[in-house]
C-alpha cells in the first residue's frame, strides 16, 4: 500500500502564524489553488482508490476539491486531526512565547512528552493517527490518499526515522509526502513534493 499525505491547503492563520489545531479554520484562495494544484497533479500521476480525510474544514474542503477530480468518495475520521494545541489555539507563536515562556520551552524540549495546557502532546497524536492508519492498511492495498494536517505528518515522518528533527521538517500547506507500507513497515518514498 501506498500512503499520499497531502497536508490542506493554506488558511488566513498559517499566515498569521496562529496555532490552529483543532480550532476549525477554512482554507483562504491560495488554499483552494493549492488544493486544486495537489487534485490535478493526483489525477494525472497517481491512481488514487480511496481517500480519507480529517473531520475539520479545512482538510475537507482540500479533499473535497481532490475527490471531485478524482471523483472518488471521502471517508472522514477524526484521529487525522492536527495536535490539540489547548489554551495557545488561536494565539500567534511569539504571543504563546511571550506569555507562556516556561511551557513553550518546555514543549520545545520534548513535544513527544509534554503535553501543551488543556491540549496533547505528539506521541498521544501518534497512538491515534497509527490506529487510524493501522486501519486503513487492513482495508486497502493499493494508493490512498490521506488529508490531514502538519502536525500530523511530522510524527509519521519521525516513526519512520526517529533521527528526524521535527523543527528542522518543514511540512507546507498542500503539500505531499509519500509512505509505502510493506510487510508491516511504512518507509518513506517522497516528502515535501509542492505542485
Amino acid at each position: 500500500m501506498r500512503l499520499i499525505l497531502l497536508r490542506h491547503g493554506q488558511t488566513e492563520w498559517n499566515i498569521l502564524q496562529r496555532y490552529q489545531g483543532h480550532t476549525d479554520i477554512p482554507l483562504n484562495d491560495t488554499g483552494r489553488e493549492q488544493a486544486e494544484r495537489a487534485a490535478e497533479y493526483l489525477l494525472k500521476n497517481e491512481e488514487v482508490q480511496t481517500i480519507f480525510c480529517s473531520d475539520l474544514s479545512r482538510t475537507r474542503e482540500t479533499a473535497e476539491i481532490a475527490a471531485n477530480k478524482l471523483k472518488l468518495p471521502v471517508y472522514y475520521d477524526i484521529r487525522l486531526r492536527e495536535a490539540s494545541f489547548g489554551i495557545w489555539e488561536g494565539m500567534t507563536f511569539s504571543e504563546v512565547y511571550e506569555k507562556y515562556p516556561q511551557e513553550f520551552n518546555q514543549w520545545y524540549q520534548d513535544v513527544w512528552k509534554y503535553k501543551v495546557p488543556q491540549g496533547e502532546n505528539f506521541s498521544e497524536v501518534w497512538e491515534r493517527v497509527f490506529l487510524a492508519a493501522r486501519e486503513i492498511a487492513e482495508r486497502h492495498t493499493g494508493t490512498v490518499l490521506v488529508v490531514t494536517h502538519g502536525g500530523v505528518v511530522k510524527t509519521f515522518l519521525r516513526y519512520i526515522d526517529s533521527s528526524i528533527d521535527i523543527w528542522k521538517t518543514g511540512v507546507d500547506p498542500g503539500s505531499m509526502t509519500f509512505i509505502e507500507f510493506k510487510d508491516g513497515k511504512y518507509r518513506l518514498l517522497e516528502t515535501g513534493l509542492l505542485v
